[in-house]
């Protein structure tokens, strides 16, 4: 008579414990759907056609959330300092408006000059900022090439050889 207590004491136990567990899940699962998911990636872009041989980089901004977003800006952050590196009109292959509002599971990607390295800060990442005000940040190993070896002028190289291909 008592084992039959104790299995069925355990057996409530396991699962008021199961079921515990079920809603922390879901109470998770539902902040995460409620957040801002934002992919920023930036990428080399090759001039193919009739298009301006300087426009050679570009920002995806992917939306990831389960809700719309507006995208009001998109640039550069440099090291040490705050002061953003805004592309102040960026260039869209697809002709659509800017800012854009991005549905759920979407992407925009803008095209603009790489960054010359003037003597100042290093370039740190891109940054997209939402109408909302959310600043989301990015990096990729392309721009740490562009980061990296636009003073050395190998970019530029690689860009000019790309030119030549028929």
């Amino acid at each position: 008579m008592d084992s039959e207590l104790i299995n069925t004491g355990s057996i409530a136990l396991t699962l008021a414990i199961f079921a515990a567990l079920l809603s922390i899940l879901n109470t998770w699962h539902a902040l995460d759907r409620s957040r801002l998911n934002l992919k920023i990636t930036p990428a080399h872009a090759f001039p193919l056609g009739a298009v301006d041989p300087s426009i050679n980089f570009s920002i995806e901004v992917t939306n990831l959330s389960e809700f719309a977003v507006t995208i009001q800006e998109v640039g550069i952050l440099y090291e040490g300092t705050k002061k953003p590196g805004t592309l102040l009109s960026p260039i869209l292959l697809d002709g659509g408006p800017w800012p854009r509002r991005l549905e759920s599971r979407t992407a925009v990607s803008v095209y603009a000059q790489a960054p010359l390295p003037n003597g100042g800060p290093r370039i740190r990442c891109v940054y997209a900022r939402t109408a909302c005000g959310q600043i989301i940040t990015g990096n990729s190993p392309a721009l740490q090439q562009i980061a990296g070896r636009r003073a050395k002028g190998i970019f530029l190289d690689h860009l000019r050889l790309a030119d030549r291909i028929p």
